[in-house]
């Protein structure tokens, strides 16, 4: 009786006849506000505070600017062997061994990464460990080991890397496209065998001092907390260090930009069949007043997946390529490049870039249509809670991002709003104006004499495409090219 008076309502409704004609309430998803969750500790810490009592889980974030952007020249791979050691070698109280023990006792996760201009450690821990996991992670932080031997063999893991850089198309298309399209860059300070040799464990002692201290964390944390309760437990965590006396680290300008051109990088193999190919130029940051704009630009022209016009044309239609796609992300500490990438048979190439230069004159000429517009901007707007507010910690994490990076104070506020409104005119002037063909350098890695060749069914050679130039690949270890005979 009781579940008929609970299904009544709904058997009262009128229930339509296919599917098809259900309807829904529409979905409104408003953006957090970051001031609800924002604090600052005594330390000069900022936190991001989220409670969520769904799981009994704490997940915590710290993050600071560091990475390779701030190693020493002649130090290159400082920064891996820093973070790697922070959680493998121990601490002054905690041998490796017991270290792993203990978090496996606690059931809990705990990590120290280094990107290039970014750092950071994550603690994930049952909200009944809480405590212990945060005592834990502070001492990682703070007074991390170093132990030789076992800096002596994340060396020596790291030596026996560099010997394969050479070994996959794909790792030497990624790296001589940051050569030649931001030149002498910290992204491109590479560690080689001197490098990596020449690091001692005073070295990483510093290199950590620099980095590491309370005034420089960012701190996000989402889980079964009070969020009053989490400021004390932060605030007794942080506020005993010494004072840090190290400069923030700088973000230099890029002044690089290539000569244009075909550069090729020759790869023996009877495997290498297919070449692989980067046509771009320097793109732009989170700060440029077009960058939605230039989003959903590229989404239409290559960044869509199946349904972009490059995927179109040159995979399904021609069937020349498994992958193909452009990249026009916006940068958020630098810019990044714009790239048009594929893969295709080495006789192939040619043609597929062709094809691909030809959709990107269409799309400056032509601009896009109406339904491609509105595709594009409902992906964007249908994604976005998804890229950024998924869950409680990918909130907070977001917010505490955006502020390490200095990504505008409305950057995800106005977000949504500004690709809604854009219109046909702004994807075709952002087209005519971002994307510079005369600006193009190439990079292309495999095959290089059956690449240049062409196909013989088609007509076109690679030197048809602009000034072909070959560029030998550096020794893996020294990064030394051979001089030319």
């Amino acid at each position: 009786m009781r579940t008929l008076a609970l299904l009544l309502p709904f058997l009262l409704q009128d229930i339509p006849d296919h599917p098809d004609k259900l309807s829904y309430k529409r979905l409104r998803f408003e953006v957090p506000d970051p001031a609800s969750m924002r604090v600052r500790l005594t330390t000069g810490t900022v936190a991001f505070l989220v409670e969520d009592a769904a799981l009994p889980v704490v997940d915590l974030q710290v993050y600071l600017k560091s990475g390779s952007f701030a190693e020493p020249r002649g130090k290159e791979g400082l920064a891996d062997l820093t973070a790697s050691l922070m959680r493998t070698g121990g601490t002054a109280t905690r041998a490796p061994e017991a270290l792993d023990e203990e978090l496996d006792f606690l059931a809990a996760n705990l990590g120290v990464s280094m990107g290039d201009v970014t750092a950071s450690a994550t603690l994930s821990v049952l909200a009944k460990d809480l405590d212990r996991g945060l005592e834990i992670l502070v001492d990682v932080l703070r007074n991390p080991a170093f132990r030789q031997d076992k800096l002596d063999v994340l060396k020596a893991q790291a030596l026996e890397g560099l010997k394969a850089r050479n070994d996959s198309t794909a790792s030497i298309e990624a790296r001589e496209s940051n050569l030649l399209f931001y030149g002498d860059y910290p992204l491109n300070r590479l560690e080689t065998k001197a490098s990596v040799e020449s690091i001692t464990r005073e070295d990483v002692a510093a290199f950590h001092r620099s980095a590491f201290h309370p005034s420089k964390f960012l701190v996000a944390a989402a889980g079964a907390f009070r969020k009053d309760e989490l400021v004390r437990k932060l605030e007794a965590a942080f506020k005993d260090w010494p004072k840090d006396e190290t400069r923030p680290l700088e973000i230099p300008k890029v002044s690089h930009a290539p000569e244009p051109g075909i550069y090729c990088f020759h790869k023996e193999g009877k495997n290498v069949n297919q070449g692989r190919v980067t046509i771009g130029h320097l793109g732009i940051d989170v700060h440029h007043p077009d960058v939605q704009a230039v989003r959903v630009m590229s989404y239409i022209f290559g960044a869509g997946g199946f349904s972009s016009r490059l995927m179109q044309k040159v995979r399904t239609e021609e069937g020349l390529a498994y992958d193909v796609r452009s990249d026009l992300r916006p940068g958020t500490s630098y810019p990044l490049v714009f790239k048009i990438q594929f893969q295709s048979k080495s006789e192939s190439c040619v043609t597929a870039a062709r094809l691909c230069l030809d959709e990107l004159a269409r799309i400056q000429k032509e601009g896009v249509r109406e339904k491609e517009l509105r595709d594009a901007q409902q992906f964007y707007l249908d994604a976005f809670p998804g890229f950024f507010f998924s869950t409680k910690i990918q909130t907070a994490s977001t917010y505490a991002q955006a502020e390490l990076l200095g990504l505008p104070e409305d950057y995800y506020r106005t977000y949504r709003e500004r690709i809604a409104k854009l219109t046909l005119e702004d994807i075709r002037r952002v087209a005519r104006e971002q994307l510079r063909p005369d600006r193009f350098a190439w990079v292309v890695v495999g095959n290089i004499p059956a690449i240049k060749a062409g196909d013989p069914k088609r007509p076109g050679t690679l030197a048809d495409l602009g000034p072909v130039r070959d560029v030998p690949l550096p020794d893996p270890l020294t990064l030394e090219r051979p001089k030319s005979p």
